[in-house]
């Protein structure tokens, strides 16, 4: 009866940590649970913006590569235009 006893008092004594212990971690959770879908987005987002950014570097890059000097025409006849 006496450890029942012991037992009760501490709770008694520690009853307010608890509860606003349990309350904290409700709190700090909805918060949590509330950003996830934030920065989700947000990565969505920065992953979209680098797919760009890679799409215009490897244009560039072909830009750079291609052979600009045509060949020009030796004769009128190899000339297609009229």
């Amino acid at each position: 009866m006496k450890d029942f006893l012991k037992i009760f008092k501490w709770f008694e004594r520690n009853m307010f940590k608890l509860i606003f212990i349990l309350i904290g971690v409700i709190i700090i959770y909805s918060i949590i649970m509330f950003l996830i879908p934030i920065f989700k987005f947000v990565g969505f987002v920065g992953d979209g913006f680098n797919e760009v950014q890679n799409i215009f570097q490897e244009m560039k890059k072909q830009i750079q590569e291609f052979e600009w000097e045509k060949e020009l025409p030796s004769s009128p006849k190899d000339d297609n235009s009229v």
